[in-house]
This record gives C-alpha cells, sequence and structure tokens, in this order.
C-alpha cells in the first residue's frame, strides 16, 4: 500500500464484536523454574519488564524472556527503558542454564548475552563468559550433540558470543585457559565427535587469531586480500572481530563492506563506491540525507511483522492499566513485542532508485541507502524508540492514558512519520479485560453505601466507558459489549453489625470427699446483628450518539445498581460452664477386735464430675438493609 496518507490495517478483519472468553485464562499462568543452586522459584505470567526490572534476578530474566515476545532490550544496563541492574554469579549461571535446558531460545540468549557483555563491567563479562565456558564445555562433550538438534543450536549460540565479542572482553584465564588446552588436546587425539570437532576447530581459530595466527600462518593483508577475493565473508568477519592489530581489523571490515556493496542491488551504492565504504567504515549503515531525499511516500511489509492484538488489563481500584498482547487466534495473553520496522517499513524518497527501510544494526554493515531511526516516529504516547530502530510499548499507563486508546474504537492506531511528515498508519486490534467489579460499600457497619455519579458512553464498537464519581475519588473503566452482563457498579449498604456473643455459663463447684461436683451453668444467648445498610443513591448520565439510546439503558439497568447490605450475622451462643469435678474417694477404715481380729472398712467412692453447662442460642441475623434508587439521564454528545 503506497500513498501519502497510507494506513495499514495488521488486524485483517476489525471485528465489531470480540469473543471474550480468552480472559478466563488471562493473567493466571505461572511458570516454575529451577536455577542453579537454588530452590524452584515460581514467577506469575505475563511477566512485563517493568516486573522483571523490580526482581532483577536471573531466574526472573530466564522467565521473563521466555515468553514469547519478550524483548532483550532488559538486558541491556544503560537502555532507557526498564532493564536489569546487576547479575550476581548465582544469576549468570541461572540465565546460561535457561538456554542449556531450553527456557530460553537461542536467538533471545544471544541478543540479551550480547547486551549484558557490553553494558556490564569488565569483571562481571569475565564472569560471564566464564559461567558460558563451563555449560560450552559440558555440551561439546555430551554424547547427545549431534543426535538431538537442539544441542547444537544452542553451541552454537554459546560460540557465536564468544566469537563476535568486542575486543578486550575476555574471561578470566585461569577459567577458560585450561579448557584451551583440554580442547587442543581432545581434538589431536581425536576424542571429539564430528559435530563437537567441527564447533571445537572453530573456536580454536578463534582463540589463535587472537594471537595474529590463522591455519598455522601469520595474517597479512595479502591473506585478507584473498578472502575477498573468494567472498568468504564469515572468516572475514572472524578476522574483523578477533584479530589483535585494529589495523588488520579494519582491513578485513573494509573487505566485507566491498562484498555487499558488489552485491548491492542499489546502481547508486556501486557508483559511489568509495564514499559508501568511508561512510559504513564509520557509521555501520549509509543513512540518507532526508533534506537531500525528502521522503514521498510509504508502505509496510505486514507478512514480516508480528501482528498482535493490544490487550488492556485495568487495576480499578489503582486506576493504572498494564498493556499486553495476544497473537491472532491465540489463547495466551503475553507481553507485547518490539515493532521493529527494519525489513517492515519501507520508503520511497527523492533520487534515490527504489525503496529504502530503516537503518539496522552497525552488525550489519549494510551499504543500502535506509532512513535513520532517529528521522522515524510512532505516533503514539505508548510507544517510544530507545536505541535502533525498534519501537517498545510501556507497560503500565494511567488509567486515563488507557481510555484515550478507546477513541479509536477497536483500532490502536500508530501513526508513523518520517523526517517529520506523517506517511502512513499502523492499526492493531485494541480490546480491554473486563476488569473486577466496581462495588462501593458503606465506611462502617452498617451504614448506607456511598452516593455515586455514573458518567457512561457507548463507542462505536458497542463498549461502554464509565467515569464513577464517589467519595474517595473518580474511577475510570472500559468494559467490551460482550462482557457487560457480567460487570456491575453498585453502591452497597455495609454489612450490618455482628452481635454481641453470649457470655460464657459459670463453671460448676468441685464436689467435697466422696461428692458429686456441681453442673455448669447454661451459656448466654448471643445478640441479634445489627440491620445491614442501604444502598446509596447512583445517578447515571447516559451520554448518547443518538436520541433513543434503548440498547445503552437496557444494557447499564443490568450494570448500574445500588445494593442492600446484608443484614449482621447474629452473636455466637456462649458456652456452658464446665462442670465441677467430683470430689475424691474416702480412705478405707481398719479396726481390731477383742481377739486382735482387724477387719478393713473399704471409703466412699469418689464423686462424678458434674455435667456442663449447655450452650447459649446464636443470635438472630440482622435484616437486610434496602435498595438505593438509581436514576439514569440521558445527554447528547
Amino acid at each position: 500500500m503506497q500513498g501519502d496518507s497510507a494506513e495499514v490495517a495488521l488486524d485483517h478483519a476489525l471485528p465489531t464484536r470480540r469473543s471474550m472468553s480468552v480472559l478466563r485464562l488471562a493473567g493466571f499462568a505461572s511458570v516454575a523454574l529451577m536455577t542453579a543452586g537454588c530452590a524452584a522459584r515460581t514467577f506469575p505470567l505475563p511477566m512485563t519488564a517493568s516486573a522483571f526490572a523490580h526482581d532483577g534476578s536471573g531466574a526472573a530474566l530466564v522467565a521473563y524472556l521466555g515468553q514469547r515476545d519478550a524483548t532483550p532490550s532488559v538486558c541491556d544496563a544503560s537502555a532507557s527503558g526498564p532493564h536489569i541492574a546487576h547479575l550476581d554469579d548465582d544469576g549468570r549461571d541461572a540465565f546460561v542454564k535457561g538456554l542449556v535446558d531450553g527456557h530460553v531460545t537461542p536467538d533471545k540468549w544471544s541478543r540479551c548475552a550480547r547486551s549484558l557483555l557490553r553494558s556490564e563491567s569488565k569483571e562481571d563479562a569475565a564472569s560471564l563468559l566464564d559461567s558460558v565456558g563451563r555449560s560450552y564445555r559440558s555440551l561439546l562433550k555430551s554424547s547427545d550433540l549431534g543426535k538431538v538438534p537442539v544441542l547444537s543450536d544452542r553451541l552454537a549460540a554459546m560460540q557465536a558470543l564468544y566469537l563476535d565479542r568486542a575486543n578486550g572482553t575476555m574471561g578470566h584465564p585461569e577459567a577458560l585457559g585450561p579448557m584451551f588446552d583440554d580442547l587442543r588436546a581432545a581434538l589431536a587425539n581425536h576424542r571429539l565427535g564430528p559435530t563437537a570437532t567441527t564447533f571445537g576447530t572453530e573456536l580454536l581459530e578463534a582463540v589463535d587469531l587472537e594471537r595474529g595466527m590463522y591455519e598455522g600462518h601469520t595474517v597479512d593483508v595479502s591473506m585478507i586480500d584473498g578472502l575477498r577475493e573468494s567472498g568468504d565473508e564469515k572468516t572475514l568477519r572472524l578476522f574483523m572481530n578477533r584479530l589483535p592489530s585494529p589495523v588488520l581489523r579494519d582491513e578485513a571490515k573494509r573487505r566485507v563492506i566491498r562484498i555487499h556493496v558488489a552485491a548491492s542491488p542499489f546502481p547508486e551504492v556501486k557508483a559511489d563506491a568509495a564514499r559508501v565504504e568511508d561512510t559504513v567504515m564509520r557509521l555501520g549503515h549509509n543513512p540518507i540525507s532526508i533534506a537531500e531525499h525528502p521522503p514521498a511516500n510509504a508502505w509496510v511489509d505486514t507478512s514480516k511483522m508480528p501482528i498482535r492484538d493490544v490487550v488492556v488489563r485495568q487495576h480499578v481500584w489503582q486506576q493504572t492499566a498494564t498493556l499486553l498482547g495476544q497473537a491472532n487466534g491465540s489463547t495466551e495473553v503475553s507481553v507485547l513485542p518490539d515493532l521493529r520496522l527494519r525489513g517492515v517499513l519501507y520508503v520511497s524518497a527523492k533520487d534515490v532508485s527504489q525503496g529504502i527501510t530503516v537503518c539496522g544494526s552497525t552488525r550489519e554493515l549494510d551499504p543500502s541507502p535506509c532512513v535513520a531511526a532517529e528521522d522515524v516516529a510512532l505516533e503514539n504516547p505508548v510507544l517510544y524508540r530507545d536505541k535502533g530502530s525498534a519501537f517498545h510499548f510501556v507497560d503500565g499507563v494511567a488509567m486515563r492514558e488507557a481510555m484515550e486508546l478507546a477513541l479509536n474504537g477497536a483500532r490502536f492506531e500508530m501513526p508513523v512519520s518520517v523526517g517529520g511528515r506523517r506517511l502512513v498508519t499502523l492499526a492493531l486490534r485494541l480490546w480491554y479485560e473486563r476488569p473486577e467489579d466496581m462495588i462501593f460499600s458503606g465506611p462502617m457497619p452498617g451504614t448506607d453505601g456511598p452516593p455515586l455519579g455514573v458518567v457512561a458512553s457507548e463507542d462505536e464498537t458497542g463498549r461502554l466507558l464509565f467515569a464513577v464519581s464517589s467519595p474517595g475519588g473518580t474511577y475510570l473503566a472500559a468494559v467490551e459489549n460482550t462482557d457487560a452482563p457480567r460487570f456491575r457498579i453498585a453502591s452497597r449498604g455495609a454489612q450490618g453489625a455482628t452481635g454481641e456473643s453470649g457470655s460464657a455459663g459459670m463453671d460448676g463447684s468441685s464436689g467435697g470427699e466422696c461428692q458429686n461436683g456441681t453442673d455448669g451453668g447454661p451459656g448466654g444467648d448471643g445478640g441479634p446483628g445489627s440491620q445491614g445498610g442501604n444502598g446509596g443513591k447512583v445517578t447515571v448520565d447516559i451520554l448518547c450518539r443518538d436520541a433513543v439510546c434503548k440498547d445503552a439503558v437496557a444494557t447499564l439497568s443490568e450494570v448500574v445498581k445500588s445494593l442492600a447490605g446484608p443484614g449482621g450475622a447474629g452473636g455466637a451462643g456462649g458456652p456452658g460452664g464446665a462442670g465441677g469435678s467430683g470430689g475424691p474417694a474416702g480412705p478405707d477404715t481398719v479396726t481390731t477386735d477383742a481377739d486382735g481380729n482387724t477387719t478393713t472398712t473399704p471409703g466412699c467412692s469418689a464423686g462424678s464430675s458434674g455435667s456442663s453447662g449447655s450452650p447459649g442460642s446464636s443470635g438472630a441475623d440482622g435484616p437486610d438493609g434496602f435498595p438505593g434508587q438509581v436514576l439514569l439521564r440521558f445527554a447528547q454528545h
């Protein structure tokens, strides 16, 4: 789609009503992860970047990155959005184990690990490489390597991190040195399988390059030129990253750029090869000057962009909302993905032979003309650009901002400007999870519910928008039409006070010798509960889009209520008194007659304990209060 004010809908077909059955699943998922040296920890999902940053542990990082669409930008300590503060040794081990155990995909793990190496201190970066080296060694020795494809992918991610790291970023020699020595011995003695041999050979080539050697020869410009002539970009990039000489690293980098220039589909790149080479050497890409090449129009390749519904999860009592995402056809609510416009947004610019996209990473060394990331803006307040060409959604917004998103109905719009000129609008589907009921109760037992003023409107999709004024403040909420029958706003009287508990019965007295204890006294009856409070008066102002509003009136009559407070529970009856204990048995009596014969007469038996008194009866429950008045009024808008 092209044009000065083109619009691209990424929602396939925006429905007027959306099934909300998936809401029952949203927010109740959780994940349990076993971290190195720690017991299992469970994290509620979805976990936003802000929630991860608040926790900051390695286990939380793995849980966050394990989500669909999670952004590795949280791993960059210099990012302006939510990000990690510091990983300790346990956290680094947990992060590496997250890759080894398959909790984090190799691509996402690699992007995170590169950011950690860039932004952490030299000592922390070395410790991370040590941890990677330990896991690398274990995987390399695994008998399953070469049989289970995912193990090779994980090993490749660790190897690429080591090969592509910045010069001067090293592990501790005492940790990695013995590993390299053992690897050389294993390769020399053919103790590794085919897959491990390939990985190990490539790794040691990189280690040797840091001494300026490759395949037993000293690297020089002639060798670099030979790689350029054969088109061996992979080895040139290895030279570019690992050679100790900055001069030779730059020579290798120039040869990579020349390969790209020669293959460029832009004739103007080939015609001005020397200038383009210098520009890419300096900047890492070839941005156009917006002043010299003003954009004419733009279009979007939606097939390259993740299509998600924007889901608003409302926290009505805090008056905040969390923005989440849901893939088309999925029941899983997750975090929203980055919007990466490179390869997605294309711009037609003056005197440029074909459409160009946003400049990419400086690692790409792409000589194609491109639009600098800072010249692109997404005109939506809940999106921001941090670094590069990726835009991020904010995690949380105030409810007022969340309500403003509903102004476009079922569309979440993102106008795209290039060089200050709006060229195209992206649109995703927008929907709101059903919030918890907004029940305002009386402040003390038996008091009436508070008066409420409700302003209600219905947008073009049938979604209901509410502003509820109460003595405690104003609360906003949005409810999809399909959720309205199960949503309530109400002033409810407070429950009546619970009746007083009955007094305890008197305990019986203990019997004297051979006497029974007396019975305990009965417990007192509980007092009655008090009457519940009455529902408060609720005034509903309905903002109508037409003169009738019949549908809205019928719906709001069920949504907005004034509810009677339940009566207080009757007081519990008092317990009966304990029976008195029986008296002790009397002693035996021994007598002797004149002939000296003795006779023993048994003493009296011990007395029995008295019975416990009966408990008192529970008091009667108090009567319910009465519903209050709900007044519906109409206003045109």
